[in-house]
Order: C-alpha cells, then sequence, then structure tokens
C-alpha cells in the first residue's frame, strides 16, 4: 500500500517542515495518510539521494528502504 501527501511552499517553509519532519519521522511520531511510520532498528537500510534537473526544472529526492523479515511464507504442496 502506498501513502502520500503533498505540500507546496516556499523556500522558509519548506526548511521549516524538513526541520520538524525529521525529529518526528526518528520518533516514531510522523504519519502520512494517517499511517505511522516506523524504521527499523534491527535491519539493514538502503537509502539514496537523487537529485534531477532539466529545463523544465528540477527535483530532490531522499529515500530509505528496508526488507520487511516479519513476513513469514508457507508453500503448501499439493499431495497427488
Amino acid at each position: 500500500m502506498k501513502y502520500q501527501e503533498a505540500f507546496t511552499g516556499s523556500k522558509a517553509e519548506f526548511g521549516d517542515f524538513i526541520k520538524k519532519a525529521i525529529p518526528e519521522l526518528f520518533a516514531g511520531r510522523m504519519t502520512v495518510e494517517g499511517k505511522t511510520i516506523s524504521i527499523p532498528a534491527d535491519v539493514e537500510l538502503d537509502y539514496k539521494v537523487k537529485y534531477d534537473e532539466d529545463p523544465e526544472g528540477a527535483s530532490v529526492s531522499i529515500k530509505v528502504s528496508w526488507e520487511n523479515t516479519n513476513l513469514d511464507f508457507e508453500i503448501e504442496e499439493d499431495e497427488e
């Protein structure tokens, strides 16, 4: 399931947003569309910074991802 929230504002407003968002994220209090974000402490995190620029504009993205090691899959085989 994907959750997303979008905002628009000035550079100063974005700075205020980041200053508040990062501590909230690491404290486990950040929510997106009502879903609380919890970064696990017991798995390897993959993170990257991406910068795109073209004549129409630019973007910066920071992404962190991890595998969900709590999922157990059981494969049932048909006995014939």
